[in-house]
C-alpha cells in the first residue's frame, strides 16, 4: 500500500514537474522567438508641443546624411516638446540663380508659420540662410550641423545669432590607419566627384601629400567619367593601391547614383581594399574607416537648440569644431587580407562578425534544457508526455511553417525587385553566369528609358514606377512565350537576357521592343510617349557572360551619345576601339616612367618685323605612331593629364634654361593647361619651384588656357589665374571663338593675349566678310589685349591680317612644329 501511494504521489509529482517545466521551456521559446522574428520599437508617450522650427536641409531625402540626421534631431528634439518643419533645398538640382525661387518659396512660409529658430543641414542650406538672412531669418537664431567647408562654418558662427558643428572630416585618420594596415601599398587613391563636398574632399586629399611623401597620389573624378569608365578605372588600379571612396554620387553623363548603387559598382570594380570616411556602405563590401559620427552631432546640435528655446543666450555656445568619431570595419574582409586587428582602436565597431556558440545559442538553452528535463519527465509519465509531445511537435512544425515562409519572403526579397516584380541586378547577373556557357547562343540587352529623371521630376516617384510597371508588362507579354530572363539593372535600366537568338539591328525582336516602348502610354485622360536607348551584346563563344552586361552597357552608354531612341550593337570596331585605349594607356604609363615624352615649337611671328617673337610648345610621343589626339583624350579620360601637364611645363622651363645658357636670345614660351588640370591644386606651386630652380624669369613662361574654362567662373579657376598673374605669368585665351558668341566678358576675365582660332580664319578671311576679323582685332587692341592669328597657312592670308593690325602670326605659313634646336634659330626666309 506505501509503495503504490508512494508511485501515485510519484506520478502526480511527475505531472505536475511535467506540466511546470513544459510551461517554463514554452515562455523562453516564446521570448526567444519574439526576439529572432519581431523587432518591435519602443513606444514614448508623446510630450505636449512646446516649440515650433524650420529643418532646411540641403539636399533630398534620398541623399545619404538625411537618415542619421533625422534619428539624432528626433533624439533629441522631441522629448523636449520640440516640434520641426522640413524644406528640402535639393541642392544638386539648383544654382545659385535658382535660390532666389527658394528663397521666395521659403518667404511665403515663414509668412503662413511662425518659427522660433531654424535648424540648418550641410552647406547649402548654411550658404542660403547667410545669403538672405537680412531678409528672412533677421534676428532668428540658427543652429547648423554637418558643414563641410570650414571657413564657412567660422564666418557663419561669427553672426551673432548664428552657432553650430563643423562636419570634422575624418581623411587623415582613415589614411594613417589604412596606410598601417597596408604598409607595403603606396598608392593612394581618391574617388570623388564635383559636388561641395566632393571638391572638400579632394582639397583635403593633397593636403596628405606633404605627410605622405613617399606615396602616389590618384585622383579619380567620377563626374568627369561614364559609368563604363568608372568601371574600367577601377579595375586597373594597381595593385599597391588603396581606395578611398567619398563622395561621387554624379558622373559624366548627369546620372545621380544611390548610394547602395554607387557602393555597388565600387566594391564590384575594384580589386583593392576600400576605405570610406564617410557614413555609408557598411556591409556592402567597404574595408573599413573613420567618420564623424552624423546622429551624434545632431543629437548635440538638438540640445543646443533645446537650451536656447528656454533661453540660455546663443552667443554662450561657440563654433564646435570637433564631434564624436565612429570607427567601424568588416571583420570578414580583415580576416581576408590577414590584417592586424591589434592596429584598430579599442573603440572599433566589428560588424560582420560570427558569433561565438553563447552569442549564437545562448537564447535558446533554456528553451533546450527545460524541454530535455520535460522529455525526461514525459518518459516517466508516459501517457502525459505523449500528450504534451504532440502538442509540442505541433508548436515545432507551426514555428518551422513561420520560417519557411519567412526564408521565402527573405529569398524574394534578396532575388527580386519589389517594385517591378522581376528579377535584380545581382540574381540575373549570377544566373546568366552560372547559366549560359560558351556554347550557348543568346543576347544580352540593356535598356535605359531616355530622360527618366525628368518624368520623375514631373509626375513624381509614384507615377514613373507605374510607367515602368506598365513597360514591363508589356515586355513581358513577347518575352515569356521566348523564354526571355527580364531584370531590374537601374533605377530606369532593365537588361534582358535573350536565349537562342543573336539579335540584329533590324531584327523583329529589336523592332517589337521599340514598338512596345515608343507607343503611347496611358496616363487617365492622356498619353505619355517615352523612348529608349538600348545596349546589346551576342554570344560568340568567348566573351563570359559578365563581360557581356559590360560590353551591352557600353553600347547602351553609346546610343546615347549618338542621340538616344535607338539601338546599338557592340561590335568588332568598339571592341577594337577599347582594345586601342588600353592600349595607349600602357604606353602613357611606360612613357610617364621612362622619359616618353619630347616637345616641338611653333615659332610665332611678329607681324611687323617678321621677327619670332615667341613659341608654342606642343608636347609629342617618343613612342612611334601615338599622336596627339590619340593620347591626349586618353590621358584626359584617365585622369592623368596633370602628369602630362607637369611633364610638359618642367620639360620648356628646362629648355629655355638650356637656350639662356648656350647664349640664345629667349622669347616666351607658352604651354598649355588643360580644364581637368584643375584638380591638379599644386601645379602653381611647381611651376613657381621650376622657375626659382632654373632662374628663369616668369614672362618668359605663358599659360594658354581655352575660353570655356575662362568661363566657367568657378572660384577654383578664379584662383588659379589669379595667382598666375600674381607670378608675372601671362595668360593667353586659346581657340577664341569656337564656341561662345558673347564678347562681353572679355571686359573682366584676366587673359592678356587672345589667340583666334583657325577655324574663324578659314571662315572669315575672304572677300566680303573679312571685315569680321579686322573689327575683331580692333576690338581686341581697344580691350588693351593682344593679338595672334593661327592656322595661317598662305601669303595672302598673312599680308591682309598684317594690314587689318594683327600682332603675332602663327601657323605652316612661317613654320610647322619644329625641334628645339631649330626653333631657337628660326629666321623668316
Amino acid at each position: 500500500m506505501v509503495k503504490r501511494e508512494t508511485l501515485v504521489k510519484i506520478r502526480s509529482a511527475t505531472l505536475f514537474l511535467s506540466i511546470l517545466s513544459l510551461i517554463v521551456a514554452a515562455v523562453f521559446l516564446m521570448q526567444f522567438m519574439i526576439s529572432s522574428l519581431e523587432k518591435k520599437e519602443e513606444i514614448q508617450t508623446p510630450v505636449e508641443v512646446l516649440h515650433k522650427v524650420l529643418f532646411l536641409y540641403s539636399y533630398t531625402p534620398l541623399y545619404y546624411t538625411y537618415d542619421a540626421q533625422i534619428s539624432g534631431l528626433k533624439k533629441s528634439l522631441y522629448p523636449k516638446g520640440i516640434e520641426y518643419d522640413i524644406i528640402f533645398l535639393n541642392s544638386n538640382e539648383y544654382d545659385d540663380a535658382d535660390y532666389s525661387l527658394l528663397a521666395r518659396y521659403v518667404k511665403q512660409r515663414l509668412a503662413s508659420k511662425k518659427y522660433e529658430a531654424v535648424l540648418l543641414g550641410d552647406d547649402k542650406a548654411l550658404n542660403f540662410a547667410m545669403k538672405y538672412h537680412d531678409e528672412l531669418f533677421q534676428n532668428t537664431p540658427m543652429v547648423f550641423f554637418g558643414i563641410g567647408d570650414y571657413n564657412l562654418a567660422v564666418n557663419a558662427a561669427k553672426n551673432p545669432f548664428m552657432t553650430g558643428f563643423y562636419g570634422t572630416d575624418y581623411l587623415d585618420e582613415t589614411v594613417n590607419i589604412a596606410t598601417k594596415l597596408f604598409p607595403q601599398k603606396k598608392t593612394l587613391v581618391v574617388l570623388r566627384d564635383e559636388s561641395t563636398s566632393g571638391k572638400n574632399d579632394v582639397r583635403m586629399f593633397w593636403e596628405l601629400k606633404k605627410k605622405y611623401k613617399d606615396y602616389t597620389f590618384i585622383d579619380l573624378d567620377a563626374s568627369l567619367l561614364t559609368q563604363t569608365e568608372l568601371i574600367y578605372l577601377l579595375e586597373s588600379l594597381p595593385s599597391d593601391s588603396m581606395l578611398f571612396y567619398m563622395s561621387c554620387y554624379s558622373d559624366k553623363k548627369g546620372n545621380t547614383y544611390s548610394i547602395l548603387s554607387r557602393t555597388s559598382t565600387v566594391v564590384r570594380a575594384a580589386d583593392v581594399p576600400v576605405f570610406r570616411n564617410y557614413i555609408g556602405g557598411e556591409n556592402m563590401g567597404i574595408l573599413g574607416g573613420i567618420h564623424m559620427d552624423m546622429e551624434a552631432q545632431c543629437v548635440m546640435a538638438g540640445n543646443v537648440l533645446a537650451k536656447i528655446l528656454n533661453g540660455e543666450k546663443i552667443s554662450s555656445f561657440p563654433l564646435v569644431e570637433k564631434t564624436p568619431s565612429r570607427t567601424a570595419f568588416d571583420y570578414s574582409l580583415m580576416k581576408k587580407y590577414g590584417l592586424d586587428f591589434s592596429l584598430l582602436p579599442d573603440d572599433v565597431v566589428l560588424y560582420n562578425k560570427p558569433a561565438n556558440f553563447i552569442d549564437q545559442y545562448g537564447k535558446i538553452l533554456p528553451s533546450v534544457l527545460m524541454l530535455v528535463i520535460t522529455m525526461s519527465l514525459v518518459i516517466i509519465y508516459s501517457k502525459l508526455g505523449k500528450k504534451i509531445a504532440e502538442n509540442f511537435i505541433k508548436e515545432l512544425q507551426k514555428s518551422k511553417d513561420d520560417l519557411i515562409e519567412r526564408e521565402e519572403e527573405l529569398r524574394y526579397h534578396a532575388e527580386y525587385d519589389e517594385v517591378l516584380d522581376i528579377y535584380n541586378r545581382r540574381t540575373i547577373t549570377d544566373w546568366l553566369r552560372d547559366t549560359m556557357t560558351d556554347k550557348d547562343v543568346y543576347s544580352v540587352m540593356i535598356i535605359d528609358i531616355d530622360d527618366f529623371k525628368m518624368l520623375n521630376d514631373n509626375y513624381g516617384h509614384s507615377l514613373a514606377d507605374s510607367i515602368l510597371q506598365y513597360l514591363v508588362a508589356m515586355i513581358r507579354g513577347i518575352g515569356e512565350e521566348n523564354n526571355w530572363k527580364i531584370a531590374r539593372f537601374g533605377g530606369d535600366e532593365f537588361l534582358i537576357v535573350i536565349p537562342n537568338m543573336q539579335i540584329t539591328m533590324d531584327c523583329e525582336t529589336v523592332k517589337s521592343l521599340f514598338e512596345i516602348i515608343r507607343s503611347p502610354i496611358p496616363l487617365g485622360d492622356e498619353t505619355l510617349a517615352v523612348t529608349a536607348s538600348i545596349g546589346a551584346s551576342c554570344s560568340d563563344g568567348i566573351t563570359s557572360p559578365e563581360q557581356h552586361i559590360m560590353n551591352a552597357e557600353g553600347a547602351m552608354y553609346e546610343a546615347k551619345n549618338r542621340g538616344k531612341n535607338g539601338i546599338v550593337i557592340y561590335d568588332d570596331d568598339m571592341k577594337k576601339k577599347a582594345l586601342e585605349e588600353i592600349a595607349i594607356k600602357e604606353k602613357l604609363l611606360r612613357a610617364f616612367d621612362n622619359d616618353g615624352f619630347f616637345m616641338l615649337y611653333q615659332p610665332q611671328i611678329d607681324s611687323k618685323t617678321k621677327q619670332v617673337s615667341g613659341y608654342e610648345a606642343l608636347v609629342r610621343m617618343k613612342e612611334p605612331g601615338i599622336y596627339p589626339g590619340q593620347f591626349i583624350p586618353v590621358a584626359e579620360r584617365s585622369g592623368w593629364i596633370w602628369r602630362i601637364g607637369r611633364i610638359t611645363t618642367e620639360l620648356v622651363i628646362k629648355q629655355l634654361a638650356s637656350w639662356r645658357d648656350a647664349g640664345q636670345e629667349l622669347h616666351p614660351v607658352s604651354v598649355n593647361f588643360s580644364g581637368n588640370q584643375l584638380n591638379d591644386h599644386g601645379y602653381v606651386d611647381f611651376v613657381e619651384d621650376l622657375l626659382k630652380k632654373y632662374d628663369i624669369p616668369p614672362h618668359y613662361l605663358e599659360i594658354e588656357i581655352t575660353e570655356g574654362l575662362f568661363l566657367e567662373k568657378s572660384a577654383l579657376a578664379d584662383d588659379i589665374f589669379k595667382r598666375f598673374k600674381n607670378l608675372g605669368i601671362r595668360l593667353l585665351m586659346d581657340d577664341f571663338g569656337t564656341g561662345y558668341s558673347s564678347l562681353a566678358y572679355l571686359t573682366y576675365i584676366p587673359v592678356d593675349v587672345i589667340k583666334l582660332d583657325k577655324s574663324l580664319v578659314d571662315t572669315y578671311l575672304v572677300d566680303g566678310r573679312d571685315s569680321f576679323i579686322k573689327n575683331i582685332i580692333h576690338l581686341m587692341h581697344d580691350l588693351d589685349k593682344e593679338m595672334i592669328i593661327e592656322g595661317v597657312e598662305e601669303e595672302w592670308q598673312f599680308e591682309r591680317l598684317r594690314d587689318f593690325g594683327a600682332d603675332t602670326i602663327q601657323g605652316y605659313y612661317f613654320s610647322k612644329p619644329i625641334p628645339a634646336n631649330e626653333a631657337i634659330d628660326f629666321k623668316v626666309k
